[in-house]
Formats: structure tokens, C-alpha cells, sequence
């Protein structure tokens, strides 16, 4: 009788610790789920590949579609210091977009990298980034950009991909055709 009770007790506790396993791993299922169709809008800046311009991209970092995306431009700027450029006149802006798959990203060009260095202080743009998941659920965040952050930023040389090493090489090409001429006309 004795064993019975201790076999019964150790099934028992068997089936609860399986039971609470289970509570997890299906909680964690459940978050994997939400994170699969959740959005992440996140707008950021970088320079140009040959690090001439300025450039903001909007990007959805999430694994799920983003719909309704408005994005406001709180502190705005015009772009390349030109009036009738102000980021607040581009398409997203203006008219939002109703659906923003994953990975896809917008990019605007902002201004020379030398001039905007000249006044970097003061300069940022503050952007408010609103958009629905399929599920309905709402996101909104504002994100501020100051431009100084992006300066003094190391880059690899050459460039990390192929579409920037091929101007790269070329360039490099070019300088010892230069020196092989020159020395043959020696």
C-alpha cells in the first residue's frame, strides 16, 4: 500500500510539472505568433555609400505588415536647405501608405553631408511614426534624429557591398592605369 501512495505521488507530480512545461511552451508559442505578425516602423539616418549625402530611411523592421503608416514630421526639415523641398511634402507624409510589408524601406536624401556637418548643432528632424498590425492592434512612437550623431562614424574601405566596391575598384583601377601611362611615356 505503501508503494501505491508513493507511485501515486510521483505520477502526480509528474503531470504537473508536464502541465506547467506546457503552460509555458505555449505562452511562448503565443508571443513567437504575436511577434510574426507584429510591425516595427523605425525612420533612421545614414550617409550615402560614398558618404556625400545624407539619407533617411523608414523601415519596417518587424516580420508583420504594417497598414494605415502615417508619418508626421514634428520638427521639420527642408531638404538640401532648398524651400520647396521640406520633408513634410513627400508622399508618406502627405498621404500615408496603406500597407508597409516587412523590409521594405523608404529612403530620402536630406543634404550634403559637408553642409549639414557646418551646422550640425542645431539641426534634427522629430518624426512621429503612427501605423496599425493586421490585427488591428495600434503603434505610435516619436523618434528624434539630430544629425551630428551620424558624424565621425566609421566605414569600411572598400565599401561592405558589391554595388559600393564596384565604383570603388574602378576608382582604384583608374589611379594605376594613371601610373602605368605615365610611366610608359617616361
Amino acid at each position: 500500500m505503501n508503494t501505491e501512495l508513493i507511485l501515486s505521488i510521483v505520477v502526480a507530480s509528474a503531470t504537473t510539472i508536464y502541465t506547467i512545461i506546457t503552460i509555458f511552451q505555449l505562452n511562448e508559442s503565443r508571443k513567437v505568433r504575436l511577434q510574426k505578425e507584429t510591425p516595427n516602423i523605425i525612420p533612421y539616418l545614414k550617409s550615402s555609400e560614398n558618404h556625400v549625402v545624407m539619407e533617411l530611411y523608414i523601415e519596417n523592421f518587424g516580420e508583420g505588415v504594417a497598414k494605415d503608416v502615417k508619418v508626421d514630421f514634428v520638427k521639420d526639415f527642408n531638404r538640401f536647405y532648398q524651400d520647396n523641398h521640406a520633408l513634410s511634402n513627400v508622399g508618406i507624409a502627405k498621404n500615408g501608405m496603406n500597407y508597409f510589408p516587412p523590409r521594405y524601406k523608404l529612403k530620402f536624401y536630406i543634404g550634403s553631408m559637408t553642409k549639414l556637418y557646418e551646422n550640425s548643432i542645431e539641426e534634427k528632424i522629430v518624426i512621429k511614426v503612427s501605423y496599425k498590425s493586421l490585427t488591428g492592434k495600434s503603434f505610435s512612437n516619436i523618434f528624434d534624429l539630430p544629425f551630428n550623431q551620424i558624424f565621425g562614424q566609421n566605414y569600411s574601405n572598400p565599401p561592405e557591398t558589391y554595388i559600393g566596391q564596384i565604383p570603388y575598384y574602378l576608382k582604384e583601377i583608374n589611379k594605376n592605369l594613371k601610373v602605368l601611362t605615365e610611366n610608359i611615356n617616361e
